[in-house]
């Protein structure tokens, strides 16, 4: 295997995203987080010296369902989970691989094999050794049965040879973009002692698990609030800097914005309103932002299953129906752009070519005409029901401009808004639903995400998944081509391709281009490092004067 030397802050991002693609070569060596990030990063103030002591309060908006990264595969769980266990990479803030389990790595030219140096004196929180069998156990026993996204990242991992102090990962087909993957939250490492010979799915490490990250669980008063103690032990001397992480369970985003300006809470995850967030600009000791890696769209989801869904005509009439320029403006506060396909504008493998979607009402009545579903004696053509999550704004709110766009053409959608889990079961693992209202992230990389959207293999009844039940062998085709391809202009041709052919058929109708806004106190440093809240880890976050 080749082998080069480089400071991951010596990468452009778009170095990056170009370079996890090629067959060539990487070792990665450096420190923890902060050697991407320099302290302070984050926080404003004068003190630059990082201090030990302090709580950290983050506002939720829900409980989670557990705490294994694995088997609960939502933002609720991957908060707190990315405090307990360790990757074997993470990200910086330009989404650039760095060190962590993994101290540096070696790719071979050919994209097939993946070697790992791995950190040393490493223990789960019960004391316990942690060794290659861990990963070993994740990778090849847990991750294949419970979990859907090691199925489509890891499919051709044919094999893990375990050298002392090392793993190495080989694989059947080239898979060039393994690196922008590996710090996921579905990767974090679990305990082989604590999972082997049991169900993951029902362990009670769930509800309190043993990891090895700079957090150890402490205790959960479901509803109320999760608490996290400093890891004393930690594997990377001197960290963490709080004393703990508290997870507080605020399900009006009102109540925590209002918490956040007030100082009861140190962090409010993506649940800001924009409205607020302008306004928040001009208030001193906060900080606002919104980065994102991961191209997200907020969609319209039809499900294919039901008349008269099926229906392309239909699908294309409420394509033009929809006023994507007054969702940008009155709920987005023009902070953002309309969708014009499956992945959004922050892609690199956007396909500009797209043209903007505009409103027609006229022309969206005469395919609604021509399908058959004319309008009955009260004006009406046919109802839907319309779900999504109650708690997050502007998804809410894009259901009512939606609901009040398709009754112009003489469709009646009920709105059926819930709390997260129930809205997520009705959608994923029921398909109880005429349309949905959903945001789906198909970033860094899509061909690896695509398979569980938009694939055939994604019809399963797993979260994130296929719940449109949308299946087409040119889309799945193009998509494997794409997984196997290591250049990638190459991926870019194969990904134009596959975006038109969606756009052609309209399994999903793009909406805009949400911003889930972020805010923290500013006396806290290091508070947001990552490409994207799903990455956040707060292993060198510290409390300023």
């Amino acid at each position: 295997m080749a082998e080069r030397r480089r400071n991951p802050s010596d990468r452009t991002r778009r170095e990056f995203i170009q370079g996890v693609g090629l067959g060539g070569l990487a070792l990665v060596l450096g420190g923890p987080l902060a050697a991407a990030c320099a302290p302070g990063t984050g926080g404003v103030g004068g003190d630059s010296s990082p201090k030990k002591g302090g709580s950290f309060i983050v506002a939720m908006d829900a409980d989670a369902p557990n705490l294994n990264p694995m088997t609960s595969q939502v933002l609720q769980t991957f908060y707190p989970s990315n405090q307990i266990f360790d990757t074997l990479v993470k990200y910086d803030k330009d989404f650039q691989p760095i060190p962590w389990l993994a101290r540096s790595w070696k790719i071979s030219p050919d994209g097939k094999t993946f070697e790992f140096t791995l950190a040393q004196g490493v223990k789960w929180h019960d004391g316990k050794p942690f060794s290659s069998d861990d990963i070993r156990y994740t990778f090849e026993e847990a991750g294949p049965k419970y979990s859907n996204t090691y199925t489509l990242v890891m499919k051709d991992l044919e094999s893990i040879d375990a050298p002392e102090g090392k793993v190495v990962f080989h694989f059947r087909q080239p898979v060039g973009a393994l690196m922008a993957y590996l710090g996921d939250p579905n990767f974090n490492i679990l305990p082989k002692h604590i999972y082997s010979g049991t169900d993951p799915r029902t362990n009670n490490a769930n509800s309190e698990p043993v990891g090895t990250g700079p957090f150890m669980f402490k205790e959960w008063a479901r509803g109320d609030h999760l608490t996290l103690a400093r890891n004393s032990s930690y594997w990377q001397k001197d960290l963490p800097y709080l004393d703990e992480i508290v997870f507080r369970t605020i399900p009006n985003a009102a109540a925590a914005v209002a918490a956040l300006q007030q100082g009861d809470i140190s962090f409010l995850l993506t649940r800001i309103p924009p409205v607020d967030a302008q306004r928040l600009k001009s208030v001193s000791g906060i900080t606002t932002l919104s980065p994102s890696v991961l191209a997200r769209t907020l969609d319209l989801w039809p499900n294919l299953r039901n008349a008269p869904l099926r229906d392309l005509k239909v699908r294309q009439a409420i394509n033009i129906a929809v006023d994507r320029p007054r969702m940008v403006q009155s709920i987005a506060f023009d902070q953002t752009v309309t969708a014009r396909g499956p992945i959004g504008t922050t892609s690199p493998y956007f396909d500009s070519s797209l043209p903007e979607l505009k409103r027609d009402v006229q022309k969206a009545n005469d395919l609604l005409d021509a399908a058959g579903y004319r309008r009955a004696g009260s004006g009406t053509r046919f109802p839907l029901n319309l779900r999504v999550v109650a708690s997050v704004d502007q998804f809410a709110k894009t259901a009512q401009i939606v609901k009040e766009n398709l009754a112009d053409v003489g469709i009646d959608v009920t709105i059926v808004a819930a709390e997260t889990t129930t809205t997520l079961d009705a959608i994923f693992k029921r398909w109880d639903f005429d349309l949905a209202i959903y945001s789906m992230p198909l970033g860094p990389e899509p061909s690896l995400q695509l398979p569980a959207w938009l694939g055939t293999t994604g019809i399963n009844r797993a979260y994130f998944s296929n719940a449109q039940g949308y299946s087409n062998d040119t889309v799945d085709s193009l998509t494997a081509q794409a997984q196997r391809t290591v250049e990638r202009k190459d991926r870019m041709d194969l990904y134009k391709k596959i975006q038109q052919q969606i756009m052609a058929d309209l399994p999903l109708i793009p909406l805009w281009e949400p911003i889930f806004i972020s805010g923290y106190r500013n006396e806290f440093r290091n508070a947001f490092t990552a490409p994207d809240d799903r990455y956040l880890n707060w292993t060198e976050t510290w409390k300023g004067a």
